[in-house]
């Protein structure tokens, strides 16, 4: 049996994985607000960078919190012993 213990690689990867779908999301997100704002879909280089500031920010943001979450789960499941 393996048990999935909260690792910095797995934190790593879950930013790595949550930055890549923030910025497919929102990148849609853009594009579809684009289109039905002015029919149109052009990007400026400064709307590229605030999507990939965002992803990052969501990305490190919910990857931190789920890992701390799962510490602090494994720290808890340590010290109680199994009744």
């Amino acid at each position: 049996m393996t048990k999935n213990k909260p690792t910095i690689a797995r934190l790593l990867f879950s930013i790595a994985y949550l930055f890549v779908c923030c910025l497919v999301f929102f990148s849609l997100a853009l594009i579809v607000v684009k289109f039905i704002i002015s029919h149109e879909v052009v990007f400026d280089r400064p709307e590229i960078k605030r999507v990939v500031v965002v992803s990052a920010i969501a990305a490190i943001a919910a990857a931190v919190r789920s890992w701390l979450y799962a510490l602090l789960d494994e720290r808890k499941i340590r010290r109680k012993p199994p009744e």
